[in-house]
């Protein structure tokens, strides 16, 4: 199952690095789905020190091909033929070790870097929707109740209502 567009949205914004990296290298993974590896450098900063420029980074990225049965399991995969011709691909990373990781897996493949990013989130987007009910879990059949009981008691009261009309009309 599909993560909800506000998680995306929070591993975005909680990453250390917003960046563009010039893709020097791709290393396709055995068999699809997988893991391909993405080696670069560091083409333009959108969050992080301004200084990361041009510092080599290498950073996994799930990849299948359109013929896969991919899992539901949240993960944003990347078609291989749009990965084996990228340029620059815009990543949100985090430190890891001596290097770096894919911290959303919101990758955006373009054709060259730009000079504002392509991929923005802001914390409204990373907000949990409000739920209706602030305690335990959401429950359908609950729901289906109170809707048949709201019905029910708004049958009940428009026929006191229309009883009380046609006995002071009389």
């Amino acid at each position: 199952m599909a993560l909800p567009p506000h998680d995306y949205a929070r591993a975005a914004l909680d990453a250390e690095l917003h960046v563009q990296v010039t893709v020097e290298r791709v290393e396709l993974p055995p068999t699809t789905p997988g893991d391909a590896v993405v080696t670069g450098r560091i083409a333009r900063v959108f969050r992080g020190s301004p200084a990361l420029c041009s510092t080599p980074v290498s950073f996994t990225v799930p990849v299948c091909r359109e013929a896969d049965d991919c899992p539901l399991d949240g993960t944003i995969w990347t078609l291989i033929e749009m990965l084996e011709t990228a340029r620059v691909m815009e990543v949100f990373l985090d430190a890891h070790g001596e290097g770096f990781r894919n911290a959303s897996y919101d990758n955006h493949v373009l054709p060259a870097p730009t000079d504002t990013p392509m991929r923005v989130y802001t914390e409204e987007m990373a907000r949990a929707p409000i739920q209706r009910r602030t305690g335990g879990r959401y429950d359908p059949r609950a729901e289906r109740r109170e809707l048949l009981l709201f019905g029910a008691l708004s049958i009940i009261g428009l026929a006191v209502f229309c009883w009380a009309l046609v006995r002071w009309s009389s």
